[in-house]
């Protein structure tokens, strides 16, 4: 070989095929490190949704996946994390549409996330108390109490759930009064 002559990467692939390598290999990190900040909190909405832990891993693997490929084309997202909660929340009830089960997903939720009770009976009662007053709200009421817990604004649940900022609020409103309520006229 001559003195001035390297092979090059670019040269034999093509610089146009290095680029979109690169540019796959950086938005395949952006992916994983989103991967790794946002999974919990999705696993959890999923699993309350599909009340299964295996079928909220794959709808939040599914969620990551559509994410890649929106990324990867170029497509607008204004909010990623309202976004992939509206993708896991579409594709959970999805599936249950087609499998036909009943949720029950504030109730799993809250059982779970509250405080640890003292005994066992007392973790009983007041999981039967919650799971009572739940049965009171309608399922737009459990998905923005459940969504507003995860910490989620008023826009992002209106844009997971697909309905107005003024309808999240009165279903909060109205689902923390109907518990609130039944609460009162238990005491």
């Amino acid at each position: 070989m001559s003195e001035g002559y390297r092979l090059n990467v670019s040269d034999v692939l093509g610089l146009e095929e290095v680029q979109r390598n690169r540019n796959a290999q950086r938005l395949e990190e952006v992916v994983v490190e989103l991967y790794a900040t946002m999974r919990n909190p999705l696993l959890s909405y999923a699993y309350h949704v599909a009340c299964s832990s295996g079928d909220a891993e794959d709808l939040v693997q599914i969620a990551f996946l559509k994410l890649y490929d929106q990324l990867r084309s170029r497509a607008p997202i204004e909010n990623v994390r309202s976004w992939l909660y509206r993708v896991v929340h579409n594709a959970a009830i999805d599936q249950l549409r087609h499998q036909g089960k009943q949720e029950s997903l504030v109730a799993e939720w809250l059982q779970e996330n509250t405080a640890t009770s003292t005994s066992a009976e007392d973790d009983l009662i007041l999981r039967q108390r919650i799971a009572q007053s739940l049965s009171l709200l309608n399922e737009r009421e459990r998905h923005c109490l459940l969504l507003r817990a995860d910490g989620l604004s008023y826009k992002e649940i209106s844009d997971v759930l697909s309905i107005s900022v003024k309808a999240v609020s009165v279903y909060l409103v109205r689902g923390l009064k109907k518990i609130g309520g039944r609460n009162e006229s238990r005491a």
